[in-house]
C-alpha cells in the first residue's frame, strides 16, 4: 500500500508540474520519436499480455513515473537534478548505515554479508553509484571550497558503501562511469596524468605482489562474496542457464513477446524456477527482459533509443560539462542493463533519476539546459 501510494503522489506531481511548468517541450528527433513509439508499443502489449493485470500494473508504474520524470526534466536544470540525486542518495544512504548499525548486522569480514540496510543490496549498489557520480559533477562544477570538500568526502563514502554492498554489475558500471566522466572534464594534462597514474597503479601492484596478482584478481571478482560466488563467477552468478531458458520462450513468440516487463509472473515462474533451479525474481538483463515482454520489435526500439542519446549525450558533454553528468549516467545505465533488469521498469528513485535523463534528451532543447 505504501508503494502504491508513493506512486500515486509521484503521478499527482507530475501532473501537477507539468500544468505549472512552461511549455519548452519538443520532440527531440530521432530520440523523441524512439521513446514515444516504444511507450506506445509497452500499452499496446496490453493486448498480447499473458497476464493482462499483471501487465497493467506494470505499464501503470513505468507511465507514473516517465510522467514525473518528464515533469521533472521540465522544470529543473542539470545541476538541480544533480542535487537532487545527491541529497536523496545521500540521504539513502545515511539512513541504510544506520539501520545497519541498529540491527548490529554490519560483518564485513562475512562472506554472506552485504550491505543493504533499507533495500534489495543490488539496488543499494545502485543507490550508491548514483550518488557517487552525482558527487563527482557538483565537486567539479562548484566553486566553493568547502562544498567541493565535502563532495569529494561524500563521493569517497559512496564508493566505499558501494564495495560493501558486494554488487559486481553496480561497481563496473559506476567506475566505468566516473573514468568517462573524469576523462571527459579534465585537461589534455590531466588526462595523461589519469592514464599514467593507472599504468604506474597497475605496475607497482604487480612488483608488489608478483605472480600472485593473478590469484588477487580472481578473488576480487567476487568481492569478498566467498568461495561459492567465485565457483559462479563462470555462469554469471546463475544468470546464463536462465538466460538460455528465457531464449526458448522468446522463440515462441519472437516479435510481441509476453507483454510488458510480465515473462516473470505467476503464470510462469513455477516452470522457469523447476528449469533453472533457483527462484528468479526477474530475467536479470534490461536487454533481454525487453525480449521476452515486448518481443524482438520492443528490443529494437529500446536499444535503438538508448544507443543514439548515449550518442548525443557524448557529443554534447565535449561541449558542455553540464552534460558530462548525463553522459555518465547513461553509461552507468546501459552498463547496469546487461546485468540487471529492474532500474527502468521498477519504481525506485535511481530509475526515476535514469528516466528523467532519457526524458531531457528526448523532449527537452539542448540550448536552454546548455546554459546551466
Amino acid at each position: 500500500m505504501g508503494r502504491r501510494a508513493g506512486l500515486m503522489l509521484l503521478g499527482v506531481y507530475g501532473i501537477a508540474m507539468l500544468g505549472a511548468t512552461k511549455n519548452r517541450f519538443r520532440v527531440n528527433s530521432p530520440e523523441g520519436v524512439l521513446v514515444i513509439t516504444y511507450m506506445a508499443w509497452v500499452l499496446v502489449s496490453l493486448t498480447w499480455s499473458i497476464d493482462t493485470m499483471f501487465t497493467l500494473r506494470r505499464v501503470v508504474t513505468v507511465y507514473l513515473l516517465w510522467v514525473a520524470a518528464l515533469a521533472t526534466a521540465a522544470r529543473y536544470s542539470i545541476r538541480e537534478i544533480a542535487i537532487l540525486a545527491a541529497w536523496v542518495c545521500g540521504i539513502t544512504a545515511v539512513l541504510a548505515f544506520g539501520n545497519e548499525l541498529r540491527l548490529h548486522t554490519i560483518e564485513p569480514s562475512n562472506p554472506l554479508w552485504r550491505f543493504s540496510g533499507l533495500f534489495h543490496t543490488v539496488a543499494m549498489g545502485w543507490n550508491c553509484g548514483l550518488l557517487a557520480l552525482s558527487s563527482a559533477y557538483l565537486a567539479t562544477v562548484t566553486k566553493n571550497r568547502c562544498i567541493k570538500r565535502f563532495m569529494y568526502l561524500t563521493l569517497i563514502m559512496a564508493m566505499c558503501l558501494l564495495l560493501l554492498t558486494k554488487s559486481r554489475m553496480a561497481l563496473a558500471a559506476t567506475l566505468g562511469a566516473l573514468f568517462f566522466f573524469w576523462m571527459m572534464a579534465s585537461s589534455r594534462r590531466n588526462k595523461a596524468g589519469i592514464i599514467l597514474g593507472i599504468i604506474s597503479l597497475g605496475c607497482l601492484c604487480y612488483l608488489l605482489i608478483g605472480d600472485q596478482i593473478v590469484q588477487y584478481l580472481d578473488s576480487a571478482t567476487t568481492l569478498g562474496r566467498g568461495q561459492e560466488a567465485r565457483e559462479s563467477v563462470g555462469n554469471l552468478t546463475g544468470r546464463l542457464p536462465l538466460w538460455k531458458e528465457c531464449f526458448k520462450w522468446a522463440a515462441m513468440r519472437p516479435l510481441v513477446g509476453y507483454g510488458f516487463n510480465t515473462f516473470i509472473s505467476p503464470k510462469h515462474y513455477a516452470t522457469i524456477a523447476l528449469h533453472v533451479g533457483w527462484n528468479p525474481s526477474s530475467i536479470h538483463s534490461g536487454y533481454i527482459d525487453a525480449i521476452l515482454g515486448l518481443g524482438y520489435i520492443g528490443f529494437l526500439l529500446l536499444t535503438s533509443f538508448l544507443i543514439t542519446t548515449s550518442f548525443r549525450a557524448v557529443m554534447l558533454a565535449r561541449r558542455f560539462l553540464s552534460y558530462n553528468f548525463l553522459a555518465a549516467v547513461m553509461i552507468w545505465l546501459c552498463y547496469n542493463l546487461f546485468l540487471e533488469a529492474n532500474l527502468i521498469t521498477r519504481p525506485t528513485f535511481m530509475t526515476f533519476i535514469a528516466l528523467t535523463v532519457l526524458a531531457h534528451f528526448a523532449f527537452m532543447p539542448e540550448e536552454e539546459a546548455a546554459t546551466t
